[in-house]
């Protein structure tokens, strides 16, 4: 078995400006050996086109390129918005809701079931990438009620993280299993 000259790879993420095979033939002459596919956006037929187009360009080349998934993870994310787009100032009260409602300036449904579990008075929490801070001031059956300590502009079905939790690291919500 021959070894390759050189052990280190180049990753190159393939996107929407990159997935013709055009522009993949162009990075696998620039050195491109393993070609990522970002799984956490797109469609599958979208992704089995760009992996087919791989394929196709690479056995023409006679180079081998591997493809690496990126897989996303469990994400909590906040609901919808009746209207597409508030802000949210410090000292604005919000509640996080596991019940299916439209969101609003005062209130968003979350994905996450066990959040009124996993959280307590006090405790940060974020939206947006951190871009919004929420302090927790109550818990009360379905409902978190905050007040915004950092605001900023707030879309639906953006991220929410629960800084220095357990569930922030696995938010598996185990209630409905048997032991």
């Amino acid at each position: 078995m021959n070894l390759l000259a050189h052990k280190t790879k180049i990753v190159a993420t393939i996107g929407p400006a990159s997935q013709t095979p055009e522009i993949i033939g162009e990075m696998i002459c620039a050195g491109m050996n393993i070609a990522r596919l970002n799984f956490s956006h797109g469609e599958f037929s979208g992704h089995r086109q760009v992996i087919e187009n791989i394929r196709s360009v690479s056995a023409q080349m006679g180079l081998r390129v591997a493809i690496m998934a990126d897989l996303p993870g469990p994400k909590m994310r906040i609901g919808n918005f009746g209207v597409e787009k508030i802000e949210l100032k410090p000292g604005d009260p919000f509640t996080l809701t596991t019940q299916a409602v439209t969101g609003d300036q005062q209130h968003v449904s979350v994905t996450f079931a066990g959040l009124p579990r996993a959280v307590k008075p006090g405790n940060l929490l974020s939206l947006n990438d951190g871009f919004i801070q929420l302090e927790v001031v109550s818990v009360h059956g379905n409902d978190v009620a905050c007040v915004v300590r950092v605001g900023s502009e707030l879309r639906s079905r953006k991220g929410l993280n629960l800084p220095n939790s357990p569930a922030a690291v696995c938010p598996f919500d185990a209630s409905g299993l048997s032991s």
